[in-house]
């Protein structure tokens, strides 16, 4: 899909909604875009406001942005030193890393004679820019400021959101507290520009801003007024490899931990506290933290009724017998909250595919232009309406896909469907708690870890902080080492986090469902071709597929078939997945299906759990919004 193919695609207000979270910006960056003039004459507060905001932004090939600001600031009835603008340096782009923008050469100017100095002052996420003299705190009336910096970090390169190279770009963040009218920005490139598209208003809001025109290199928006917190924001496409090499600058989010690394305490307290309070609660996490099993059984057996057996822990080296089938009435996704104590987001996937090789759905591929590419998305089609055989989970999952609607195509969730993934973990995680097979919710049990880890770490911190202060307070001999307490309830914090993984705990009737769950993990990663145990009229695979998924073997599950369908060996089509391909009767496996059912957990993963797009490189022209790309910012006066 081009750019210009995209722009006829009608913006999807689901997912606008996700993205709303994120409008850091670049404060409205750019330059003057003379000849730009609102058709409405802004005038919105006796206070301050902006009532002409023209922006200019020259990008070169390497993606760097030479970005101009000429606006004229009312400080209506309230003087003071001038305005000030927010530029975003960092915004989120995973749970561990941040999309860096970085600054340079900036500028700042009055054609009106107004104190202009550039005060600088940098958060941590955002530099925060006073044009004005700090002493100075009696200027009116309207006055022209003029503001320039070079950018770097903006461009989207082309991916599979978007076919083109792209600038998605909030001209105007949320942090506004002043209204702006008569707003103007124009984005030059080193190549003819492909499309252009523009959104205003509400944080969110998928309306189209007052104008949007491309000409050769240049595309030019309007604005003709934004209230307080409004973004303005705007979308600028070249065709891929405009930008070279150019990807998002993505960096580690900083650990707030770190700075309570573990050191070596030299005083006896602390090192008392240290090693006591780490003796503790290693001791309460082998004690509360390790499985039951039954005794005198062999793993994955229970006691029948009457007898009598005891209780103790489990010990891992035991091994377990192969397993031909999963343990009875054990779900995909139960399966796999059960083996790594987490609901993970392939459990889901694998409880989806369970759901359609028994019926309640059907997964189509779309169809491509070229049927010889492999697919890009499905739809999923609801068959069947949740009913009392499903799993609490289960049914919430179909009800959060479909959400009353008959089909759905797997990238229409992407970006909407977190919180829902969310939730339907949580019910994973009630389910194997309540079917007993550990002593607590793991969840709650890794949180209560994790919160008091991080408790002891904060008081740490600020019992450092207050050692420090009495220790400058000049009082000779009586302090000695008391900034290493606060270092040692630090470490102890630390050692409590790292516990906090081990910290669930398997009941003896969840250890025994364990050893059936690993000896079937050992069938499907070992069994071969001939080894596969059919019964009459039965899909193995497809039953099976959705363990496979769990344990990470569904490719090789899928190449056996392969193998026997090879080797002429009956194997039954699945009803459950509709594939865009012709196979030769007899060679289903061996024509294509494995590759595309790999191809769909990997995008259904992907999707159920994708994070809010705008930071990380998505589509403005398909479902854009306001507020919904790079930078962003605020401003006022000050």
């Amino acid at each position: 899909m081009t750019a210009l193919d995209a722009l006829r695609r009608r913006p999807r207000p689901g997912r606008a909604l996700r993205r709303a979270g994120l409008t850091l910006g670049l404060a409205g960056a750019a330059l003057v875009a003379n000849g730009l003039v609102a058709s409405a004459a802004p005038d919105q507060t006796s206070g301050r406001e902006i009532t002409r905001y023209d922006v200019t932004a020259v990008l070169s090939a390497d993606g760097v942005a030479q970005v101009s600001i000429d606006f004229d600031f009312d400080f209506g009835d309230d003087p003071g030193h001038g305005p000030y603008l927010t530029l975003p340096t960092r915004q989120g782009y995973d749970e561990t890393h941040d999309r860096e923008f970085r600054y340079s050469g900036l500028s700042s100017s009055s054609s009106t004679g107004a104190p202009a100095q550039l005060n600088q002052e940098d958060d941590g996420d955002a530099l925060i820019l006073r044009i004005g003299d700090p002493d100075v705190d009696d200027v009116s009336g309207v006055q022209t400021y003029q503001l320039t910096y070079t950018v770097d970090g903006l461009v989207n390169p082309a991916n599979e959101q978007h076919s083109g190279d792209e600038l998605y770009w909030n001209v105007i963040g949320t942090g506004w507290e002043i209204p702006l009218g008569d707003l103007s920005a124009t984005v030059t490139g080193p190549a003819d520009v492909e499309g252009a598209v523009c959104f205003a208003g509400p944080e969110g809001s998928a309306d189209p801003c007052t104008s949007a025109d491309a000409q050769g290199a240049t595309a030019t928006f309007t604005q003709d007024l934004l209230d307080r917190g409004e973004p303005f924001t705007t979308v600028t496409g070249w065709p891929a490899g405009t930008f070279p090499g150019v990807e998002p600058i993505v960096v580690e989010r900083p650990d707030p931990a770190a700075a309570w690394a573990p050191a070596s305490p030299l005083g006896g307290v602390a090192l008392l506290l240290a090693a006591g309070g780490a003796w503790l609660a290693i001791r309460r996490v082998r004690r509360t933290g390790r499985d039951r099993a039954y005794l005198g059984l062999t793993p994955g057996l229970r006691p029948v009724s009457g007898q009598e057996v005891g209780s103790g822990y489990r010990d891992k080296r035991t091994p377990v017998a192969v397993q031909f089938t999963p343990p009875a009435n054990v779900r995909p996704g139960e399966l796999g909250t059960l083996v790594d104590e987490k609901a993970d987001p392939v459990d889901v996937t694998a409880t989806l595919i369970d759901l359609a090789v028994r019926g309640y759905l059907r997964i189509e591929e779309v169809p491509r232009a070229n049927p010889k590419k492999k697919p890009k998305d499905w739809t999923l089609v609801a068959l069947r309406e949740p009913d009392a055989a499903l799993l609490e989970y289960e049914a919430l999952l179909m009800d959060e896909i479909f959400t009353g609607r008959p089909t759905v195509k797997l990238s229409d969730l992407k970006t909407t469907f977190a919180s829902s993934m969310s939730k339907v973990q949580d019910r994973l995680y009630d389910q194997v708690t309540r079917v007993g097979w550990f002593r607590a919710n793991p969840k709650s049990v890794r949180g209560s870890w994790l919160a008091t880890g991080i408790a002891l770490i904060v008081v740490a911190g600020i019992t450092l902080v207050l050692a420090i202060a009495l220790s400058e307070s000049g009082v000779p001999g009586l302090l000695n080492g008391v900034g290493l307490i606060p270092i040692a309830l630090g470490i102890v914090g630390v050692v409590v986090l790292v516990c906090a993984s081990h910290a669930p705990a398997r009941t003896e009737e969840g250890t025994a469902v364990l050893a059936e769950s690993l000896g079937f993990r050992t069938y499907l990663t070992t069994a071969e071709a001939d080894q596969i145990r059919f019964e009459e009229g039965e899909d193995v695979f497809s039953r099976y597929l959705p363990y496979a998924i769990v344990f990470g073997v569904a490719e090789r599950w899928a190449r056996v078939f392969a193998q026997l369908a090879a080797q002429g060996r009956a194997v039954a089509q699945p009803g459950w997945y509709v594939g865009y391909y012709d196979p030769l009767p007899g060679v289903f496996w061996a024509s294509g299906f494995a590759a595309s059912m790999d191809r769909f957990q990997s995008v259904a993963t992907e999707s159920l759990t994708a994070p809010t797009p705008g930071s990380s490189g998505d589509s403005g022209f398909s479902g854009g919004f306001s507020g919904g790309g790079v930078g962003g910012g605020g401003g006022g006066g000050w």
